[in-house]
């Protein structure tokens, strides 16, 4: 494995769920080192990714004494236990820490899978027709998630008026497929949330290095 970095370093890649970890870091005013690199097959930098994480999966951090942390809601916890005057994850007592707990693990545990059997569907099926089946349920179930979701959104955050790490989710994850017009016209409690995330100032520099926006 290369060096440990002076800061923590994250790799990346553009567009992808490492942009929520930057704004994590971000908005608890912690630095952080990004580099970019193409987890697909064949790519120049895939060893690169190996070396951090066997799984070739993005986000990976390393901190400065070699540790390797992966995984996007356990990076966040361990931003929030660096600095939780940023108030990312609530915190024993508050009133929202169970309704964080319930919807930070539906983002990661029933919404994120639909992209990771979805996106690249010849990597679980086969034939062309089942992967196109498999492409299509997964965008549906992923619909009714949404749904779900934006069913029990407050304002002006997610959790009502305290902001926490699944805005951050939101604001990224939302760029996604289906996309912000579907939102806008079939989740907008969580288009809002989005679109507030989005007014952040310290959020601007990396939300346009990622979606040019």
């Amino acid at each position: 494995m290369p060096p440990a970095p002076a800061t923590p370093l994250l790799l990346g890649c553009p567009g992808c769920g490492s942009a929520i970890v930057e704004c994590a870091f971000a908005l608890a005013g912690l630095p952080l080192e990004v580099e970019d690199v193409d987890y697909s097959a064949g790519s120049p930098t895939r060893a690169r990714l190996l070396a951090v994480n066997p799984l070739g999966q993005v986000p990976a951090l390393v901190f400065p004494d070699g540790r390797v942390l992966t995984e996007s809601l356990a990076i966040l916890h361990g931003v929030n236990e660096l600095a939780p005057d940023a108030g990312l994850v609530p915190g024993p007592g508050e009133a929202a820490r169970e309704a964080f707990h319930r919807w930070v693990v539906f983002l990661v545990a029933s919404v994120y899978p639909t992209f990771t059997y979805g996106d690249e569907p010849g990597k679980w099926v086969a034939d062309e027709r089942g992967a196109g089946q498999l492409r299509l349920s997964t965008d549906r179930h992923r619909e009714r998630l949404w749904r779900e979701m934006d069913a029990h959104a407050m304002a002006p955050w997610f959790l009502g008026e305290r902001l926490s790490a699944i805005d951050l989710y939101l604001l990224v994850m939302t760029r996604w497929r289906p996309g912000p017009a579907w939102f806008r016209t079939n989740a907008a409690r969580l288009d809002a949330i989005a679109t507030r995330a989005g007014t952040l100032a310290p959020l601007g520099p990396i939300l346009k290095r990622h979606f040019g926006a």
